[in-house]
């Protein structure tokens, strides 16, 4: 055994006395160095709970918490839809047993205020009864009915209930803030009358349900509007009653007013400031709705109107006094688009940003002091000793018999041996490059002249679609003046109030009439004309116009 070890210390004295190689060194100092830098990495990256740079993490999060707002906003409208189908099931039942069995017809409602009471108390338990299975915050129907048919403004019966509050998902048994019927029936069922009460309603449903219900399309989501004589807002969730003929006899639905919809789409709050959800509706340019929460007075502001614009992939909303960014993409409800949004306060988004900023600062100095450090260590340890082991050789005349580094060895005796052929290398390089010159210069020729032919071919083709282009216009053109006397009356005043200048709106307030009104007409013009801008029809209308010229003597 003794024998042994004295051989294993003779080995290693050997070994300490021969040296080690560079190669082996270089391995021990970069391996020891990578280890100690990804440890350290990993170890920051653990202590500061990174995973994932912090304006990735911000987006990530936003574009999921989107796309789950989005399908949540679907989901519950289209669940509170069903249950305003149901409710109109139920009225057209109700109204037509009660028709008949008073032997009346519905036009014989008008101006009957026995009849049209009778028909309200009797429908009064139907709106009850799915008010309290429906998740909403009220419920409402109106008949194209009235008992007051010489009023100045057109007005409608019906019932509107409203709860007074919402605390929870449950509605069942809460009190009502709001009433809006005959007083009989109020009185018959007990309710406290406040000061927003109204025996009939106004609503302009019966002169715009044409062209919303079209295209089955069985229900409708209002946008976000003021509810009169209250302080609140609120969206509606409606479909149209009608008789046994298919005529549409009244409108019914429910409503989801701003603290209705926070209930439904609670803010997730991570302990700085909560990420809000809106569903947003386009007001030419500016843009109003409901939102998650109320806590920054936003729903206030949005009266207002929010300005949207984006920047580097980022939907900016400017409320006025202040400011949120966030994340925005278009839903289907009822046939019309509306504008998801989640946000956040831009103070807090920067705030994120800055701090995830910071972290990765403070990661990557880390990081770079210690691979100083490493740099010294090594720079002290493996460098300094091959330069004294060099600064020897030269000083030693070439004598390197006693040096402990084999490579350095090699190393003299390779480079004494590459000198000799340096300069027949120099001479070959010097020849190539005169041959490179040369091959550069016939090939800028070539290059020159294959752009020359390319911009002639480029102009000739551009001449070629040109000639195309006015052939395709002036058939356009030829159906545009065949198509002219197609034209409706209504129609027609609108082709000439854009020839005058007017724009789509100063259109709807010269014709007092409604927007989607305004969409239909435009939509026919369009069709018929084979047009598809207002610039396009203005510019055939200004063609037209210089054909005439010519033709007048």
């Amino acid at each position: 055994m003794n024998m042994k070890l004295t051989g294993l210390l003779r080995i290693f004295r050997q070994y300490r006395l021969a040296g080690s190689t560079l190669r082996r060194r270089l391995f021990l100092y970069f391996i020891s160095s990578i280890a100690l830098i990804l440890a350290l990495i990993l170890l920051l990256l653990n202590l500061f709970g990174i995973l994932n740079p912090t304006n990735a993490q911000l987006m990530d999060t936003m574009e999921s918490g989107l796309s789950v707002f989005c399908s949540q906003a679907t989901h519950n409208t289209d669940k509170i839809a069903a249950y305003a189908i149901s409710f109109s099931s139920h009225l057209e039942d109700n109204i037509q047993n009660y028709l008949t069995e008073q032997n009346l017809t519905f036009d014989e409602l008008r101006d009957n205020t026995d009849a049209v009471t009778a028909l309200q108390s009797q429908l009064y338990d139907t709106a009850y009864l799915h008010m309290q299975l429906a998740p909403s915050s009220g419920v409402f129907y109106l008949l194209n009915t009235t008992v007051n048919s010489r009023s100045e403004v057109p007005l409608y019966n019906g019932i509107y209930l409203k709860y007074v509050n919402l605390v929870s998902d449950s509605t069942v048994n809460n009190e009502f803030s709001l009433y809006r019927g005959s007083y009989a029936t109020g009185k018959e069922h007990g309710i406290t009358f406040h000061s927003g009460w109204q025996n009939e309603m106004q609503t302009d449903f019966f002169d715009t349900f044409a062209d919303t219900f079209t295209d089955g399309v069985h229900y409708a989501l209002s946008p976000a509007v003021k509810i009169p004589d209250t302080w609140e807002r609120a969206r509606y969730v409606y479909v149209p009653v009608r008789d046994m003929q298919e005529n549409v006899i009244g409108v019914c639905g429910f409503e989801i007013n701003d603290l209705y919809f926070q209930l439904m789409h609670k803010a997730e709050n991570d302990g700085t400031a909560p990420i809000m959800y809106a569903l947003l509706d386009d007001r030419s340019g500016t843009y109003s709705g409901q939102f998650s929460i109320n806590q920054y007075g936003i729903a206030d502001n949005a009266e207002g109107g929010i300005r949207i614009h984006e920047k580097k992939g980022l939907s900016y909303f400017d409320f006025g006094t202040d400011t949120c960014v966030g994340k925005t993409c278009e839903v289907m409800i009822g046939g019309e688009t509306y504008l998801a949004a989640i946000m956040l306060p831009e103070e807090v988004f920067d705030n994120r940003i800055r701090q995830g900023q910071l972290n990765a600062t403070a990661i990557i100095l880390i990081v770079v002091i210690t691979a100083f450090i490493c740099c010294v260590v090594i720079s002290r340890k493996y460098v300094s000793p091959i330069l004294k082991k060099l600064e020897q050789v030269r000083s030693r005349g070439g004598d390197v018999s006693h040096l402990s580094i084999p490579e350095i060895d090699d190393l003299i005796d390779y480079l004494e041996a590459r000198d000799i052929g340096y300069e027949q290398r120099l001479r070959e390089l010097e020849s190539a490059k005169h041959a490179a010159e040369e091959e550069a210069s016939r090939a800028k020729e070539a290059y020159e002249k294959a752009l020359s032919d390319y911009e002639t071919a480029q102009r000739e083709i551009q001449s070629l679609a040109e000639d195309r282009r006015h052939d395709i216009v002036l058939e356009d053109f030829e159906f545009f003046l065949c198509n002219l006397s197609s034209l409706t009356p209504k129609e027609y005043s609108i082709y000439e109030l854009y020839l005058e200048g007017k724009t789509a709106k100063e259109i709807m307030e010269i014709l007092d009439i409604k927007e989607n009104t305004m969409k239909f007409h435009n939509k026919n013009i369009y069709s018929k004309l084979g047009i598809s801008s207002r610039k396009q029809l203005l510019k055939f209308a200004a063609l037209k116009k210089q054909q005439e010229t010519k033709e007048t003597p």
